[in-house]
Formats: structure tokens, C-alpha cells, sequence
């Protein structure tokens, strides 16, 4: 399950799961031309509507749905969770699971002045958080608005409650 975790943070704070969503849809958009007509005439009463047929490929596509519920589902996810932590603690995450900036704890210390081993607690409570709610959606393909439907609002302020709470006690 960490791994899960792991990979869906990376993806999402890496640009990756976005990256796939335009790669297909410049996939689609390019044409191919498979003109088996060879020395034939054109056909007539054809109706081309190029706009209206990239369109439906767009909508059509299985692979293209896909990434985009993969994006948005992360999105709510993390998003929902950001909202309910410090920004001290997003930043840190952020500068962790992001791979294009390639920083190690180190870095992030310089950066940020948290030291490693408060910004490794900070990013193990993110995933830990993460990963209940991640846990509790037992339909995540399935669900458009997972939290409303497994995870109540409740038990997110719940986990925060806690989170706030082991903060100030290690800070103290």
C-alpha cells in the first residue's frame, strides 16, 4: 500500500499524471493518413466535420478517460489533504515527491529550514494521511467524489486533530 502511496504522490507532484493526460491528447490530434484510395476518385456527399469528429475521439478515447480520472482523482486527494495541513508541512512534501527538482533531504533543509529528520516525520504523516483515505475508497475507479462517499469530513478533521497534536507535542 506505501508504495501505491508513494507512486500516486510522485506522479502527481512530478507533472507526470498531467503529462500523460496531453501526451494523448496531441496523440490523437495528430493526423494519420491511411489514404487506401490510390489513383481513385473522392468520394461525394461526404461530410467532413474534422472538429466535431477530434471531439468525439477525444470523448471516445478509453486510454485518454483513463488518465484523466487517474489526474483528477489525485488532484482531489492531495488537494483535500493539503488544505487540511500546515504550509510549512506542504512545502516540505512538495520539495520530497517532486522529481524534476531532484532534492534530497539535504536540500531541503538548506531550503527550507526544517531539519531532515522533521521534514521525513513531516512527509510520513502526509502519506499516512494519504494513504487512509486512499485505503477507505474501496471504489476509487469507480467514485467521482471519493471523500464524500467513504472518508467523511469527520474523520479527515479527525486525523488532523491528531497530526496537529503529535506536532505539539514533538515540538515541545
Amino acid at each position: 500500500m506505501a508504495d501505491r502511496v508513494d507512486k500516486l504522490l510522485y506522479d502527481y507532484y512530478s507533472g507526470l499524471l498531467q503529462r500523460k493526460v496531453n501526451d494523448r491528447i496531441r496523440e490523437i490530434e495528430t493526423p494519420t493518413n491511411n489514404d487506401e484510395n490510390i489513383g481513385g476518385g473522392r468520394a461525394q456527399n461526404k461530410h467532413t466535420r474534422p472538429v466535431d469528429d477530434m471531439i468525439i475521439r477525444k470523448e471516445q478515447d478509453v486510454v485518454l478517460n483513463k488518465c484523466r480520472a487517474d489526474l483528477t482523482y489525485a488532484t482531489r486527494l492531495v488537494t483535500r489533504i493539503e488544505n487540511s495541513f500546515e504550509a510549512e508541512i506542504c512545502n516540505v512534501v512538495k520539495l520530497h515527491f517532486d522529481k524534476r527538482l531532484g532534492q534530497d533531504w539535504l536540500a531541503i533543509e538548506s531550503v527550507t529550514g526544517i531539519s531532515t529528520r522533521q521534514g521525513q516525520r513531516y512527509v510520513n504523516w502526509f502519506k499516512r494521511e494519504v494513504g487512509n483515505i486512499f485505503w477507505y475508497d474501496k471504489g476509487k475507479e469507480q467514485t467521482t467524489n471519493f471523500i464524500k462517499k467513504e472518508a467523511t469530513i469527520n474523520d479527515l478533521a479527525e486525523i488532523t486533530s491528531l497530526i496537529k497534536q503529535r506536532l505539539k507535542t514533538v515540538d515541545n
